[in-house]
């Protein structure tokens, strides 16, 4: 017989047998004072992630300032461990190069809008285990505002993204700390004007549905690069770039300004919905433009 009482046996046995249903949904849905979130944006084939820990107010505030997060004190914008960031390609936050890997996510918080975000390849760290600088470290400038909105939850975002880049964004409490980031390119507008030099002038337009001639593009070449526009204006279109993505092969930029001349910005690229192939045919320059599904759109002839 058990030297234990019977009610203490069946009591440890159930908690055993509880133990294994219960253990393995406590890992995997515990509630959190902090919960976890990652966010990510993908601009061009890059992709930045970021994922944290989400401390929330709950009351406290002020937060910076504070012995909760103290000026001059180097902190992970989360919580439990230190925020992390992920990029898939090489590039550029605040003008600053960013080999692609993982990195823990500091900041020396200061008095001041002019904080340094420290990025440190040894990514997973304890938030309370506050790294020392050392040469491994990359240090970024970023802006700061102590008069943002309050945010109860500690959140990262991306409010802003263009071709090239885009903007990170912190915001916790009465904080918002920014930073801008840019991306290696995949296709760029430029090209030297000796390159460009054979593609500008007058192209004669045959449509690919009825094969009659109806229109004109006019190849110019203007800021750095090879830029069209058709004749009569296409409302859609007007001044585009034609951007090279491989021998005598080119595709459409838009600009966000309907006068490129006036200096407006990319904003999208036609690629693979508008591509233009060119190639010489009997001494003249002509070339194809053709959709994603290989529709013919046009085919153009270069006028003497």
């Amino acid at each position: 017989m058990s030297q234990f009482p019977a009610r203490l046996v069946t009591r440890v046995l159930l908690l055993a047998a509880l133990s294994s249903v219960i253990s393995p949904t406590r890992a995997q849905g515990q509630i959190k004072a902090s919960e976890l979130q990652s966010i990510a944006q993908t601009v061009d084939g890059t992709t930045v992630r970021v994922t944290y820990s989400r401390p929330r107010m709950r009351g406290r505030y002020p937060i910076f300032g504070t012995k909760r997060v103290q000026w001059g004190e180097v902190w992970t914008p989360g919580a439990n461990w230190a925020t992390l960031l992920e990029v898939n390609k090489d590039l550029t936050i605040a003008g600053t190069k960013v080999p692609k890997g993982k990195y823990g996510i500091w900041m020396i918080v200061d008095r001041s809008a002019n904080w340094t975000m420290l990025l440190d390849p040894k990514w997973k760290q304890y938030h309370t285990d506050h790294p020392k600088p050392n040469d491994t470290q990359i240090r970024v400038a970023v802006r700061a505002d102590s008069n943002a909105a309050r945010e109860e939850a500690l959140t990262w975002s991306f409010p802003a993204i263009t071709v090239r880049g885009g903007t990170l964004a912190m915001h916790w409490a009465n904080m918002r700390v920014t930073t801008d980031f840019a991306v290696e390119p995949s296709i760029s507008e430029l090209l030297p004007e000796a390159e460009a030099r054979p593609y500008l002038g007058t192209f004669e337009l045959t449509n690919g549905k009825t094969g009659k001639v109806d229109a004109k593009m006019i190849v110019t070449y203007a800021r750095g690069g090879l830029k069209a526009r058709f004749d009569p204006k296409d409302d859609y279109l007007q001044t585009f770039a034609l951007m090279r993505t491989g021998p005598q092969v080119f595709t459409v930029g838009l600009y966000e300004s309907a006068e490129v001349y006036a200096g407006g910005e990319i904003y999208e690229v036609l690629k693979p919905d508008m591509m233009f192939t060119f190639k010489v045919v009997g001494g003249v320059l002509t070339f194809e433009c053709r959709g994603e599904d290989d529709e013919l759109y046009f085919t153009g002839k270069k006028l003497p």
